[in-house]
């Protein structure tokens, strides 16, 4: 399958979300929230544009605390998802179905959020640059960027070339490795259900933490934290995340 076209599969997202997004990762939904906003020097009705939000489920939490969401995904049936969650908690999020390339805020927002390394997959790669232009022009003066991956130094202490997994009556055998130089993760993925085989091959640019923090000062971003977790930790050998939070002057 062309790897320019796996994320707007509606299946992949369909049959590999709920895996993805168990039920220990959507508990953490709601500390994370948290966690950004006090990164991010939040307060309650703060603007808040979730890029790349998939089911909604930093969007519905921030929305919670106060905050007023919008969350821009390719998968309409993750926006469905998304829409679903906020409106069974009474909470007001403006999900949009589109592409995130074609976003064209200006001054707009207080926070913009990317979260599980939802960065690096266009196949042309000086869109990375181009997106980050675009949101750090989406933010308002003193507005903040954050942004949660996995960062390239974590990759590469934890890699694994194969391993496989069995959750909700699928089994999957994921094969990684790394190519050009450390700077892409290729990814072959392989769905077992019901005595029928699905396979997922794509590559996606990794980024060490000086890597994103040039690219975000190329993007026009003055200050830049670099943490390791969500409390804030030095991003060092013991990090679990790559977390940046860059702020718009």
């Amino acid at each position: 399958m062309p790897q320019n076209n796996w994320y707007s599969d509606e299946w992949f997202w369909r049959e590999y979300g709920p895996i993805m997004f168990d039920e220990q990762r959507m508990a953490s939904s709601a500390y994370e929230a948290e966690r950004i906003m006090d990164i991010c020097s939040m307060k309650p009705g703060a603007a808040v544009f979730d890029c790349c939000c998939g089911m909604g489920r930093h969007s519905v939490e921030l929305a919670a605390l106060g905050c007023h969401v919008t969350g821009v995904d390719l998968s309409k049936g993750y926006i469905s998802l998304a829409e679903e969650a906020a409106a069974s908690r009474n909470l007001d999020v403006n999900f949009i179905n589109k592409d995130i390339r074609t976003i064209d805020y200006e001054n707009s927002f207080d926070t913009v959020i990317n979260m599980f390394t939802s960065f690096g997959y266009f196949e042309d790669p000086d869109e990375d640059l181009l997106l980050l232009k675009k949101l750090h022009k989406a933010l308002k003066p003193g507005g903040t960027l954050f942004m949660e991956m996995a960062g390239k130094e974590i990759l590469a202490r934890d890699f694994e070339e194969r391993t496989w997994l069995e959750r909700e009556g699928v089994k999957i055998f994921l094969e990684y490795s790394v190519d050009l130089n450390w700077t892409e993760l290729c990814n072959r993925w392989l769905f077992y259900k019901d005595d029928k085989m699905t396979e997922y091959s794509f590559s996606h640019r990794i980024f060490s933490a000086s890597e994103m923090a040039g690219l975000l000062w190329q993007a026009g971003f003055n200050t830049i934290e670099i943490y390791g977790d969500f409390e804030k930790a030095p991003y060092d050998h013991k990090a679990k995340n790559l977390i940046l939070a860059a702020e718009k002057v």
